[in-house]
């Protein structure tokens, strides 16, 4: 109670405590209004979509944290836009595709598969191994990050990833073997499917170069050629991944030189990471993987991914407007550790900590305000699946709040408490979803969200009160876990 006590006493995040509050309510509501609004006509729905939409893209487009780190942000609401944007291409430009494309891919058997079904286990598969596959590479690249000199970065990059693929290619096993043992697919389509996860390993963990460097262009120029391979060559399952990787490859230029398969992790520090990376990526995306298994990709794939798309624009504008404030904020608080007085020190953990709870509760409030718009759109265009994507849409946001909290226990230094966390929720997830609980609330999965979303808040209530425990004074935590690696 005392740390929910601290975070309303800030005006802003408690004003966006009501926005998470009202917009989740009422998101949890509109299966009963279902029939009024759709009724004959989809007007009345999407009209009442527009204002929660508008109020969200009011957040995005205008977010505050402190006066301080206004007056330290350089770039403009335009540029900062077009960041997100460009960040956001793969959900933009795929599912524009993907819509346009599936009937091609239907048209195709691959070992008694509709290629339809190969390709979306694919797709439901890599963002959760992408999780596992990348994390090695962030950590060898992480002394070096901090110069922001991208000559290092890349020849760093070009020693270790060749190694660290091979290393990371186990790990489609993983994936592959309860696919097969659920679905009973012939060794053909399952040979498919891993070889689409291999190419989209080889894609994702090219596209951490452009991240790191933070060239949005680059990471959008990749996105950009996927989905004009997709669109341009359906039938060819293995063109976009192997495209878009080439324009990852050939912006390395002269570092290129550096590629080499001598240097790779431990193998005790990389299944440490691999298995870190899949707890905590389980969270946000083990639910789609899992219902996969049960259905044999045999669901309503529009309203899981329509009601799934509140919480990426929310994670995705999180990292890309506000984690460089809370940088910032942190590099302030480093600066005054070393050579400020405690005066000064109390000040910047302080700012550090409200940035920090802003950050949080603004992105909380943009996912919420988007569910809701989502949920009414839905009902008014397919009235049918609104439970589902209600349902669905809630557990999302679960999802995405938990997964914040996650990161910002892991980024203090609190490395077992998420993975135990991703422990949890996976196990959940899997008796929800193999248990029958869709029929809780009827057909469709709904039930097997609801009791997934259930227990994430939960998760989250004990998450942020360990959030609030080790941010309260990040001051002594970081200066006592750096002290005790000495």
């Amino acid at each position: 109670m005392t740390s929910l006590k601290t975070l309303l006493q800030d005006t802003y995040a408690r004003q966006m405590s009501v926005f998470i509050v009202v917009g989740l309510v009422l998101t949890a509501l509109v299966p009963l209004g279902s029939g009024a609004l759709s009724g004959g006509s989809p007007v009345l729905a999407l009209a009442a979509a527009l204002l929660p939409l508008l109020l969200a893209l009011a957040l995005i487009a205008a977010p505050r944290t402190t006066a301080a780190d206004k007056q330290a942000e350089t770039r403009s609401p335009e540029r900062l836009g077009a960041a997100l944007l460009l960040y956001l291409s793969p959900v933009l430009l795929l599912n524009a595709v993907y819509p346009l494309v599936s009937p091609a891919m239907a048209g195709v058997d691959i070992g008694g598969v509709p290629m339809t079904f190969v390709v979306l286990a694919s797709s439901v598969t890599v963002p959760w191994l992408a999780q596992a596959a990348c994390l090695p590479i962030y950590r060898v690249l992480g002394d070096v990050m901090a110069g922001k000199n991208a000559g290092e970065i890349t020849r760093r990059f070009a020693q270790f990833w060749p190694g660290i693929f091979v290393q990371s290619l186990p790990l489609v096993a993983v994936f592959a073997i309860p696919l097969w043992l659920m679905t009973g697919w012939s060794w053909t389509a399952i040979a498919h499917y891993a070889g689409l996860c291999v190419l989209h390993l080889l894609f994702v963990q090219s596209l951490v170069l452009a991240n790191v460097n933070n060239r949005r262009g680059l990471w959008a120029i990749a996105w950009s050629g996927y989905a004009a391979s997709l669109f341009l060559a359906p039938t060819v399952w293995w063109l976009p991944p192997v495209v878009g990787t080439l324009t990852q490859i050939v912006a390395m230029g002269s570092g290129l030189r550096h590629l080499g398969v001598t240097e790779h992790l431990g193998a005790r520090v990389f299944t440490a990471d691999l298995g870190r990376g899949l707890l905590m990526g389980a969270v946000l995306w083990a639910d789609k993987y899992i219902l996969f298994l049960v259905t044999g990709g045999a669901f309503e794939v529009v309203a899981v991914f329509a009601a799934m798309l509140p919480a990426v624009i929310a994670y995705n504008f999180y990292f890309v407007h506000l984690a460089p404030g809370v940088d910032r904020a942190l590099d302030n608080l480093h600066r005054d550790i070393a050579t400020a007085p405690m005066v000064a020190l109390r000040g910047s953990s302080g700012r550090l900590v409200r940035v920090l709870d802003r950050s949080v509760v603004l992105t909380g409030a943009i996912a919420a305000l988007l569910t809701l718009s989502v949920s009414l759109i839905v009902t008014g265009l397919d009235p049918e699946t609104t439970r589902l994507t209600v349902a669905a849409a809630l557990a999302s946001w679960a999802f995405m709040t938990l997964t914040l909290l996650n990161y910002e226990l892991d980024f203090i230094g609190e490395k077992v408490t998420p993975q135990i966390v991703g422990g949890i929720h996976l196990a959940v997830c899997a008796l929800a979803f193999a248990g029958g609980a869709q029929l809780i609330a009827g057909s469709l999965h709904a039930g097997s969200y609801l009791l997934l979303g259930a227990a994430d808040f939960v998760l989250i209530a004990v998450a942020w009160t360990l959030y609030k425990r080790h941010w309260s004074q990040p001051e002594y935590t970081l200066f006592w876990r750096h002290a005790t690696t000495w």
